[in-house]
Order: structure tokens, then C-alpha cells, then sequence
């Protein structure tokens, strides 16, 4: 619907469907990207509404009256208030004209209220207005992309909403880490809030590391693994290698029910095919392994065994492939288990390592397809991903065009934020143009896990952070 800037002389409003909004007025006091505002279309009835993009009238300077620039803003609006001033669902009309204001604290509380937002993460900020900025709990059962540059405190942030998680829902999780910088889940930091801090630390974290006898170990026990994820290992190809992949396929389970050792020895013994694949084992130094749980307890063993968080330390094994194997081996297993239908957020960090864009071996390949496949069929038996990286375009596609929620932090990149719009389409062009303008700390959250999209400031860990960068020694 047009309207006449020529005798326009306050902040104007239209709606052409009771969807979404236009208004005009003034640049120092347009709203931004991002802002939520009320519509007053007729008195007795507010709208709360939102701002998702702004620009200056072509030729509008000093259309209301002075020497300002004229801004044309659009948005969406989020529902009739009721009287708790929150938004509800009932239908829209569309409207000529409406009085546009900012919201207030309370609207934003109430609008998080109503969508059912209560894991306390940070603070969001709109106008003027600061109120605590919250994620719906409900909504993590989608699966969740988390992307920012280096020093944007990505790691730090993504423990924040770990730790709301473990204070408000009920949900396993699996943290697979690369770098030991969720180790400190279960640690509560000196001068955390105390109730929450007694909350935390009485869940069942458990923390898995290479190191044999430093706390619980990271296994993985090869002869429950599928045929195929033990190929992966063995670095067998079903057409390259035809005749060792039959011979496998085709192996008896005693041959490695006790282990790599005794099916070497065993298949020394055999013909000319069993030799070969003795000697693939030797060469590839797989006898070598730390990673191999013999009587221990394999990881994928503790997360069925009903832990409520548990971190794996994929750092400090001595053959980079050792990682890969013990991630493949839990992620089987889960997948194996699906029809259990146990609600579980599988957080993947640095995720470009376990999830490439373009998988490297047999054991990469062979996890980044099973990570597709969750990402397309987990969310039915309760397996969301929630994937932590620097750079979607490291992530395999298939992956991150699952993804359902979107938590941005600092991105100088053009062309990923160029990837993110176009696959995060309901993400705010102009909120996203902003990233490379975050301070540390800063993130954009859009999805089905927040009220509607805000920009935010993280707040405090309760718990310890595990790792951090070193420093630049100085004199």
C-alpha cells in the first residue's frame, strides 16, 4: 500500500496482509534489523512485530519536515498482544495505517514467555531494551549449526548453552571434542550461582581420555562394530580390495573376539588372502592402537550405559586416525540403538573434522555418511546434531542443510555468510550482514529454538572452560 512521504510527519506503518509490516520514518529513529517494536493499527489494538530490514528512501532527505534521511523499514509481525503482553496466534488483518513504537522490557519477556523460551543464555538486547535472552528447549529437537571465526568465542558460548541444557531438560548428550575444551563439564568454576551450580555438578558427566589410567579411558572395541565400520578400519575397499573384503565379510567372529593380536596370529596361519590381511593389520599399525578397549570399557559402552553427558578427548592419541575410529564407533552404535528412541544431542566440535565437506579415507568417509544420515533420518528416533565449526563450507552439505537452528558468531567472510543466507533462509539478510561487526561473545540466534531472531550477548560459564589459547609471552 503506498503512502504520501510528501505529508507524512510522524513514523508510519502499513500492512498489505497482516503478515508483515512497512513503515517510514526518520533515520534517528528507525529501528534496526533485529528490533521488536509494537503496531498500534486502531486504538485498543497493539501488535507486536519485528524488524527485519531497513534502507534510506532514494531521494528522502528532509521528507519529514527537517534535514534527516527518510528510512523505509520492513518486518514481520508476531501476533495480536493479549493482556500479558504477549504475542498470541489469532489472525491479522491487514491495516492502512498503525503507530509504530518500541517494545518494552516486559513485551520481550512475555513474548519469550509465550514461545516458550526459558534456557537463560546471555542477554538481548532491542532499542534500548536489555532483557535476558533465552533459547527454547523444545526447539534443540532439530538439529543445530554453530559457526564463528576464531577468537569470536565460539567454544566459550557453545558451553553456555551445554550447561543450560544440562540444567533444564533431560536430554543425553555425547560431546565428541577434538581440542579437551568441554573436559571441565562436570567442574563448577569458583563464585558460580549456587543453586545451579549443586544442579550441574550432580549430573552424570563422564569424561573419556586417551591417556591409559588418567580417569576413564576412550575405547573402542572393534568386534561389536558393523562389518562395514570394521572395513573402515581396516582400510578395505569392496572393489579395490575384492578378494580380502569377501575373505573378511566371510570371517568367522572367534577370529576377533579376543582381539586385533590373536586374529593376526590366527590369520598367519591361513591361506594366501588371510596372510595378506594379517599383513595389512601389522603395516597399518593398527596392533598399535591405544584406542582398543580390550577389558576396558569402550565409550560407545558408558553412552549406552546411560550417562547423562559424556565428553569424549579426542586429542592425544598417537595415530590421528585413532580419533576418527572411536567417534565412528559410538556414532554406530547409536544409530544402532535408534529405535530406543533416547532424546540425544550429538555435539560434533570442529565438526569439519569428523563431518567433512569432502572426506578423506575410508574412516572419515565412512563417519561423515553416517552423520548424514542422522542429519536426514535421526531426528525421528530423537539423534540431533548440534555442529560447531569455523566455516560451513569445511561441512559436508547434506549435513548442513538439516540444520534447523542457526547460532552465528563473528564472520568476516563474505562468501560464507554468502552460504549461510542462502542455506539459513530464515535468518535476516541485514542481521547476518552484521556479523563481522560482533564483539566476542556476540552471536545471532534464528531457528525453531528462539522466540524470533535476536541478536544477543553470551553470559557466564558455570562451569570451568577446558581449554584456552596460549599466550604471546612478553619480557
Amino acid at each position: 500500500m503506498a503512502t504520501d512521504l510528501s505529508v507524512t510527519t510522524a513514523p508510519a506503518a502499513w500492512s498489505s496482509d497482516g503478515r508483515t509490516f512497512t513503515c517510514t520514518t526518520e533515520l534517528v529513529e528507525a529501528p534496526a534489523p533485529g528490533d521488536v517494536v509494537v503496531l498500534e493499527p486502531s486504538p485498543g489494538q497493539q501488535l507486536l512485530a519485528q524488524v527485519r530490514a531497513s534502507s534510506p528512501l532514494p531521494g528522502g532527505e528532509g521528507r519529514f519536515g527537517g534535514g534527516g534521511q527518510a528510512v523505509q523499514a520492513s518486518g514481520v509481525v508476531l501476533g495480536p498482544l493479549d493482556a500479558s503482553g504477549g504475542p498470541t496466534s489469532a489472525p491479522v488483518q491487514p491495516f492502512a495505517s498503525a503507530v509504530l513504537r518500541p517494545a518494552s522490557a516486559p513485551h520481550l519477556e512475555a513474548l519469550q514467555r509465550a514461545r516458550g523460551a526459558g534456557l537463560e543464555v546471555g542477554s538481548w538486547h532491542s532499542g534500548d531494551v536489555e532483557v535476558p535472552a533465552r533459547l527454547r528447549a523444545g526447539g534443540f529437537n532439530r538439529h543445530t549449526f554453530l559457526c564463528g571465526q576464531s577468537g569470536s568465542g565460539k567454544t566459550y558460548s557453545l558451553g553456555v548453552v551445554l550447561e543450560q541444557l544440562l540444567l533444564h531438560t533431560a536430554l543425553r548428550m555425547v560431546v565428541l571434542d577434538p581440542n579437551g575444551d568441554f573436559v571441565r563439564l562436570g567442574q563448577v568454576r569458583p563464585g558460580a550461582p549456587g543453586e545451579a551450580s549443586e544442579r550441574l555438578a550432580a549430573n552424570d558427566i563422564r569424561v573419556l581420555r586417551p591417556e591409559a589410567g588418567g580417569g576413564d579411558p576412550l575405547r573402542l572395541r572393534f568386534r561389536t562394530m558393523p562389518r562395514a565400520a570394521q572395513a573402515a578400519i581396516l582400510r578395505l575397499d569392496p572393489m579395490h580390495d575384492r578378494a580380502e573384503y569377501n575373505l573378511f565379510l566371510h570371517l568367522d567372529e572367534s577370529y576377533y573376539e579376543k582381539g586385533l593380536g590373536p586374529m593376526v596370529t590366527r590369520l598367519r596361519a591361513g591361506e594366501d588372502d588371510e596372510r595378506a590381511m594379517a599383513q595389512r593389520i601389522e603395516n597399518l599399525g593398527l596392533l598399535d592402537w591405544e584406542a582398543w578397549a580390550g577389558e576396558l570399557t569402550s565409550a560407545a559402552e558408558v553412552v549406552a550405559g546411560g550417562a547423562r553427558a559424556t565428553v569424549m578427548d579426542l586429542g592425544g592419541f598417537r595415530d590421528p586416525l585413532e580419533p576418527q575410529a572411536v567417534a565412528l564407533d559410538v556414532v554406530e552404535s547409536l544409530w544402532a540403538q535408534r529405535e530406543s528412541r533416547t532424546p540425544t544431542l550429538i555435539v560434533v566440535d570442529e565438526a569439519h573434522n569428523l563431518c567433512a565437506a569432502q572426506p578423506r579415507g575410508p574412516l572419515q568417509t565412512a563417519l561423515t555418511e553416517r552423520l548424514v544420515q542422522i542429519a536426514a533420518e535421526g531426528r525421528k528416533y530423537g539423534l540431533w546434531l548440534l555442529l560447531s565449526t569455523q566455516r560451513p563450507s569445511k561441512i559436508h552439505p547434506q549435513v548442513l542443510t538439516q540444520c534447523d537452528n542457526l547460532m552465528l558468531m563473528r564472520m568476516n567472510s563474505p562468501g560464507d555468510l554468502a552460504e549461510l543466507g542462502a542455506v539459513f533462509g530464515f535468518a535476516p539478510e541485514q542481521m547476518l550482514r552484521s556479523s563481522p561487526f560482533f564483539a566476542q561473545g556476540e552471536a545471532l540466534f534464528a531457528g525453531g529454538f528462539v522466540p524470533a531472531p535476536m541478536l544477543a550477548r553470551m553470559g557466564a560459564r558455570i562451569t570451568q572452560e577446558g581449554g584456552s589459547d596460549v599466550a604471546v609471552p612478553l619480557p
